[in-house]
């Protein structure tokens, strides 16, 4: 297994949208089983712990994290939460999931939720388009950046 830093944390809703999530401390560990595996620690305020309760719910959510340096790109992946230790005012949130493919995975995601809100025909390569252009146009800063 190898461990890396966390740096960044954003939840993506059924939506696409993504909300950053301010932690504390964070460890992200490839677990090398060969099936692309890992698991996600972040200690944050418990100000966030309803938020995770309801996730803990889910089989699995997206979600983006940056591993090491913010200059890096986010990664995204599908992920369930598996525990949520309470510890002085703050959370210990252990989630574990599959990294995904950014690109593939981008467009699948975007199109799967617009099919899921009953979009179809031209209504929905036009909307598509759209959130496609969005999110490019939301990175094109970062990538100015390097």
């Amino acid at each position: 297994m190898k461990t890396f830093k966390l740096v960044g944390l954003s939840v993506i809703d059924d939506d696409m949208h993504r909300q950053d999530i301010p932690f504390i401390d964070g460890l992200i560990i490839n677990k090398e089983d060969g099936q692309n595996r890992w698991l996600v620690e972040a200690y944050l305020d418990d100000d966030y712990e309803p938020m995770f309760v309801s996730l803990q719910r889910r089989p699995e959510f997206q979600l983006q994290v940056t591993i090491t340096h913010t200059s890096n790109d986010p990664a995204n992946m599908l992920v369930a939460v598996r525990s949520i230790t309470k510890m002085n005012g703050h959370i210990s949130v252990l989630m574990e999931g599959l990294m995904i493919p950014r690109r593939t995975h981008l467009a699948e995601v975007v199109l799967a939720g617009l099919v899921k809100k009953g979009l179809q025909g031209e209504a929905l390569l036009q909307e598509f388009r759209q959130q496609m252009h969005e999110r490019i146009d939301a990175k094109a800063p970062q990538e100015r950046k390097r």
